[in-house]
């Protein structure tokens, strides 16, 4: 029975991945926040799993560009076993102003504040 039941918790584990679907939050700016185990492929995977969707979005709304605002993504943890992935994006013509050469930048973690006297 033991066996069993590790059988069956180990092949949940190994298999899941979710998204919470891509959310309006403005004109044509979204969200949307996945996950994915790393039997299912962890951090890449949710990433993935992410930037599909958000090509679907923009697909839908007439063969838009996914033009990515920020990411986020974390490693699964001793307490949370899920990586994790939040992609704030727009869906914009190629042909837009705003769509040129993207250049992520990670945002800071810490912000240092310096005081002079």
């Amino acid at each position: 029975m033991k066996k069993c039941i590790s059988v069956v918790a180990a092949i949940v584990l190994a298999g899941c991945a979710n998204s919470s679907g891509v959310v309006k939050v403005g004109p044509d700016t979204f969200t949307i926040s996945t996950s994915a185990s790393p039997g299912k492929g962890g951090v890449p995977a949710a990433k993935r799993i992410a930037y599909q969707e958000a090509s679907e979005e923009c697909n839908k709304r007439g063969g838009l560009e996914v033009f990515a605002l920020s990411e986020k993504a974390a490693s699964p943890t001793w307490t949370e076993g899920m990586a994790t992935m939040e992609l704030n994006f727009r869906c914009l013509r190629a042909d837009d102003a705003e769509f040129k050469r993207q250049r992520m930048e990670r945002s800071p973690d810490q912000i240092m504040e310096i005081r002079k006297r």
